[in-house]
């Protein structure tokens, strides 16, 4: 766990073969698994996952991108679709190509994902933006 999240309380993580979820009060982390290519698929589970937690309270959703992996930036079109209550997205990345992937994907976005890069940043914002 990142020094960032000590002060949050972990409420549950979920593993699967794309990566792992952690759930806290009022924001999610994910870390996709290294090459998998991400779709809506694995966004409806995450989904299901976040009434369960949050029900139709507003939430953070923090893409830790500590792996390369693949995705479809036009699936960003269905994103309140998929999560109706999401008030804040943000991504931390850890390199140049990274940072380029949030410019292309915030196309499809409208400006909607923020990019850190720390997860201290990313929570702190989060938090302000709740």
């Amino acid at each position: 766990m990142s020094q960032a999240l000590n002060p949050y309380k972990l409420v549950k993580t979920y593993r699967f073969n794309f990566g792992k979820v952690d759930f806290y009060e009022n924001f999610l982390v994910t870390e996709i698994s290294e090459g998998f290519c991400f779709d809506i698929e694995e966004a409806l589970k995450i989904s299901e996952l976040v009434t369960l937690h949050f029900r139709d309270k507003p939430f953070a959703y923090i893409s830790n991108r500590v792996n390369s992996y693949s995705l479809i930036p036009m699936n960003y079109l269905k994103i309140k679709e998929v999560f109706p209550t999401i008030a804040v997205f943000a991504a931390v990345t850890y390199t140049v190509i990274q940072e380029n992937m949030i410019e292309v994907e915030n196309n499809f976005l409208n400006g909607f994902l923020k990019n850190f890069n720390s997860m201290e940043e990313a929570v702190a914002w989060c938090q302000s933006k709740l």
